[in-house]
């Protein structure tokens, strides 16, 4: 008898194994801001003629891996997300730091062989103006 208290205490005690974690549906916080990057430089283009789908596809692949590997921050991926013009890349250079900044930009030219002076230069207000201006990278410079 005294076994089989054992035994009824033992299942009821037993706790079931906690459910799987769903994965988060939709796109991640990353791949939200490199798509946001990436049509502000769309909108830019003439509406005539047809959109370089491959190109854009890797850049925003190229900007989701950065952002993703290298950590960038809750207000860097905000701003990113909530651009609507390039222009607005500016003011979220300043959330990224040298070094995420620099893999964008090793990262982008190694891709596309892009010119030095290509990205949006955006310069602290406290740095003088020969100082080395720090980049969000895969920006076109207004023309």
């Amino acid at each position: 008898m005294r076994g089989l208290w054992i035994a009824i205490t033992l299942v009821a005690c037993h706790h079931a194994d906690a459910p799987t974690p769903v994965a988060p549906k939709g796109p991640t916080q990353c791949a939200r801001a490199s798509d946001s990057m990436v049509q502000a430089m769309l909108d830019r283009l003439p509406a005539k003629g047809t959109p370089p789908t491959e190109e854009a596809d890797a850049l925003r692949n190229l900007i989701r891996e950065r952002c993703e590997q290298d950590d960038w921050s809750a207000e860097a991926i905000q701003c990113v997300i909530a651009m609507k013009r390039l222009e607005d890349a500016v003011a979220c250079a300043k959330h990224l730091t040298e070094g995420q900044q620099a893999a964008l930009v090793r990262d982008e030219e190694a891709r596309f062989g892009a010119a030095p002076g290509s990205a949006v230069q955006a310069e602290s207000p406290s740095a003088p103006s020969s100082s080395a201006p720090s980049s969000l990278p895969a920006v076109e410079a207004p023309p």
